[in-house]
């Protein structure tokens, strides 16, 4: 525990006071950009954050299989550009650690650099980052994540009316993970109306109802088991398992365990007052940026609501799940703007809230979580469940 808790909060320490410089470079108003993204605090920072996660021992429960890929031999059926990059890293001869380091950089680079019009933003990033624990989704489920970051870029060309742009956008994220190419959808959904979900009424009607689906997912599902069955087709999981839906649901859940602990009810708790003051951000940050985030982010606090209990179903909320971690950090910086306690101890709770549950969180004994460098396991990894 006591090596985590150095390492985690190290990490943390240093990319909050590179982000406080870099926000100190650039004036504290929404939309506007007068530095330079590469300067030297950032540099610190992203590079932190590579070395930390590219040298790490077990990022989450897929790690041990991109190992054993990268250090045997990259499946056929990833995409082409994750595929045809580790392969390239492999023809070099590269340490495990480069093919780590390289998506570990390049997830943290395509988050900071979506807000880099909100640098005052930097420091929150860094705290949800890692005390949060954000980083473990990011850095477990790597191509994913690493779509849904390519994606988060490419709002701005929703915004500016730049298809061609946006579309190159898609095709890449959808080298990364084949799901993405469904993101085209949101193009003239955006387009058409940035801002979906306007009354507070409605959020709070559509947020219960995804809670109550997830509560009754798994009847659901046996209600709906056709459409379902071609869902999990269409994942390509017919393919890798002799398994039924539910089969595979129960085996997954061994494996991973049930993803409905103190952490999840924190989440939803959270959403309330989020939506309860969702107006007032969105007169606070005032672009059409900032409510296509919050339709986004929305989105994904419906599908993660029904699907948290699904391990399969969950998947797909991941493409949304990284504007939780943006609508956090926006909700809590307009609390502290306020000049008002009852405000300010909202935005200390946000914030407090996630280190408990941090702390539990490492020094869980069945958690992947606790930090280990590489060379402290033997790299004889073994053999993974290959999916």
């Amino acid at each position: 525990m006591l090596e985590s808790v150095i390492v985690y909060f190290s990490l943390f320490i240093v990319m909050c006071t590179c982000g406080y410089i870099a926000a100190r470079r650039q004036d504290l108003c929404p939309g506007t950009s007068r530095s330079p993204f590469f300067t030297p605090e950032m540099v610190v920072l992203l590079l932190s954050f590579t070395f930390i996660f590219g040298f790490r021992w077990g990022v989450g429960h897929d790690y041990i299989k991109y190992y054993y890929f990268y250090t045997h031999n990259i499946p056929d059926r990833f995409e082409f550009l994750f595929r045809i990059t580790s392969r390239m890293l492999q023809g070099f001869g590269a340490h495990v650690t480069v093919f780590f380091s390289l998506w570990a950089f390049l997830d943290v680079f395509l988050l900071y650099y979506a807000l880099r019009e909100y640098k005052y933003l930097y420091p929150y990033v860094a705290f949800f980052l890692i005390i949060g624990s954000f980083y473990l989704p990011m850095m477990n489920a790597i191509r994913h994540y690493i779509a849904a970051l390519i994606f988060l870029n490419s709002i701005r060309f929703i915004e500016q009316k730049r298809f061609p742009e946006f579309a190159i956008c898609c095709v890449l994220a959808s080298m990364f993970h084949i799901l993405s190419v469904f993101l085209f959808i949101l193009y003239p959904l955006l387009r058409r109306k940035d801002d979906w979900f306007q009354g507070e009424t409605l959020q709070l009607i559509l947020f219960a109802a995804a809670v109550f689906i997830g509560i009754y997912i798994n009847t659901i599902i046996q209600w709906m088991e056709v459409p379902f069955t071609w869902l999990t087709n269409l994942l390509g999981y017919e393919e890798r398992y002799p398994f039924s839906y539910f089969q595979l649901e129960e085996f997954d859940r061994t494996r991973f365990g049930r993803n409905t602990g103190l952490g999840v009810w924190v989440k939803l708790l959270l959403t309330l007052p989020i939506i309860i003051k969702s107006r007032d951000l969105k007169k606070y940050y005032h672009s059409s940026f900032f409510n296509m985030l919050y339709t986004l982010y929305f989105i994904g606090v419906l599908l993660s609501s029904m699907f948290e209990k699904s391990v399969i179903l969950y998947r797909g909320a991941l493409f949304f799940i990284i504007y939780q971690l943006i609508i956090y950090c926006m909700f809590v910086h307009y609390c502290f703007s306020k000049n008002d306690y009852k405000y300010l101890l909202v935005g200390l709770m946000v914030i407090l809230i996630h280190i408990p549950l941090f702390f539990n969180m490492i020094t869980n004994p069945r958690s992947d979580t606790p930090y280990l460098f590489f060379w402290q396991r033997a790299l004889d990894a073994p053999i993974p469940f290959v999916e």
